[in-house]
């Protein structure tokens, strides 16, 4: 039921982005209902990659971290810049937060994954190994 619930606020907020995107009423019907039925058909694969692997689970939370801090910093210049008024910067400790650019995130993302895929497979190495006594 849980994931239902979460299926929908997810795809309301789906609705919202593609609405801002496109004008094309048919594209955006069939944006919706493929993810709709995605979320659904993956929900429980998902799931049960999460429960073998709770690293990737941190490291999704992480992501959504970086990407909150993204528009943090985004959303405060373009608040500024469009206003017209340099006070609604978004400031840290009286420092502007100046946004991240694409390719630094996107790096920071590519460098969390590599990381983790090496780490789950040096650990899996020694889970393998056998012990010495």
């Amino acid at each position: 039921m849980l994931i239902v619930f979460m299926n929908l606020i997810f795809s309301f907020d789906s609705i919202l982005s593609a609405i801002a995107i496109t004008d094309i009423f048919i594209l955006l019907v069939i944006a919706i209902l493929s993810s709709g039925v995605a979320m659904l058909v993956l929900a429980d694969r998902v799931t049960e990659f999460l429960e073998r692997n709770r690293m990737y689970e941190v490291l999704g939370l992480f992501i959504l971290l970086i990407v909150g801090v993204v528009l943090l910093g985004e959303s405060g210049t373009a608040a500024a810049h469009a206003m017209h008024d340099d006070n609604l910067q978004v400031k840290l400790f009286g420092y502007p937060l100046i946004p991240m650019s694409k390719s630094t995130f996107y790096f920071s993302v590519a460098v969390l994954f590599i990381v983790e895929f090496i780490q789950t497979r040096y650990q899996r190495k020694l889970n393998r190994a056998p012990k010495h006594k």
